[in-house]
């Protein structure tokens, strides 16, 4: 976030190196970007690891309930 708020403010200021301020900018909104793309993807995998044990226990009470219905016949 500093790359871009230094670029944004070299804007602003009409700074002599502006292109390389702009270029760190740019820079900076990519690290931004990829670090929130990072953390949706790591709490999606989250979300997906908890669905899928709740998918094993549900699976797992229904074969459990079944062979326990088999063995009482």
């Amino acid at each position: 976030m500093i790359l871009a708020i230094l670029a944004q403010y070299a804007l602003t200021n009409d700074w002599m190196w502006f292109k390389v301020f702009h270029t760190l900018g740019f820079i900076g909104y990519i690290l931004i970007i990829s670090g929130l793309a990072c953390f949706f993807l790591w709490l999606i995998h989250q979300f997906s690891r908890d669905e899928k044990n709740r998918i094993k226990r549900y699976y797992h009470r229904q074969h459990d309930e079944s062979e326990v219905n088999t063995a009482q016949r």
